[in-house]
């Protein structure tokens, strides 16, 4: 059985041209990304996009932006942050992407434990609330695990702490993330695996999140898809390389080391 393989966009404004480049190279997966000049999307718009990727078998996902505050401990800034998840959790049903991928957020006062403590109360309760709103509309949620402080969910205890406090949520698995955070991400896969609803792949020195090439960096890619395959995880597998066209050699050379095991 062969991984299913996607990427992300680069900004909502090429959605439909990206959608051609996954069409033309046999991609079955588009992650529309969490950047946009206007994120809200014109009616013909999702039109063309829900359409595109009927036609074509491409299935969606979509990425609510990196940067969102959703564990401030702020009400006011929470309560925007929910108004647009849902929001986005909606724009998400209107083009049929299935699965939504969400950041933790960070710590407001690196300095003062309390705060910590505090922003992962407010993660927990806002993720709750975003993750019965999607189960209503048929839309996953998927926490992603994050790679450099002040972000929290760096470690996969963290992870596994807040899935199972949240009852639904599933986790993101960004591989390059791990690496740089210092964490093997054969032996994190193993512990979070049961909670992964998707993948997202590219590699680094394991010093910073670089979005390199598959084998531009120093994770071991064989030793981890040996481990999906083990676990009968097959994809999506969600490339994050730029330019665009590095997308191709990264579904080759995933194809590839698929194919050793």
């Amino acid at each position: 059985m062969k991984p299913k393989i996607g990427f992300i966009g680069t900004t909502r404004e090429n959605i439909i041209n990206e959608l051609h480049f996954a069409i033309q190279y046999g991609f079955d997966f588009y992650e529309i990304q969490g950047l946009a000049k206007n994120f809200d999307l014109e009616p013909n718009y999702i039109k063309e996009i829900k359409e595109l990727c009927e036609e074509n078998n491409i299935s969606l996902n979509l990425h609510i932006p990196y940067f969102l505050p959703i564990s401030s401990v702020i009400p006011e800034v929470a309560g925007g942050v929910l108004k647009f998840a849902k929001k986005e959790i909606t724009l998400a049903k209107k083009v049929g992407a299935k699965i939504i991928t969400i950041h933790s957020g960070s710590e407001e006062a690196p300095e003062r434990k309390l705060f910590k403590l505090k922003n992962f109360e407010v993660l927990i309760q806002n993720l709750r609330e975003i993750t019965e709103f999607g189960k209503g509309l048929g839309i996953k949620i998927g926490l992603e695990n994050s790679w450099k402080s002040p972000a929290l969910c760096r470690k996969p205890g963290d992870m596994l702490s807040i899935v199972n406090s949240v009852k639904g949520l599933g986790i993101v698995f960004d591989v390059g993330h791990t690496n740089a955070a210092g964490y093997n991400p054969s032996k994190y896969f193993k512990k979070v695996k049961k909670f992964i609803i998707n993948m997202h792949i590219h590699d680094n020195n394991g010093k910073n999140d670089q979005h390199n090439l598959i084998g531009k960096g120093n994770i071991n890619f064989k030793t981890l898809f040996k481990e999906c395959k083990e676990s009968n995880y097959y994809g999506p597998f969600i490339l994050e390389l730029f330019p665009l066209k590095n997308n191709l050699k990264g579904k080759e050379r995933v194809l590839n080391f698929w194919g050793q095991i």
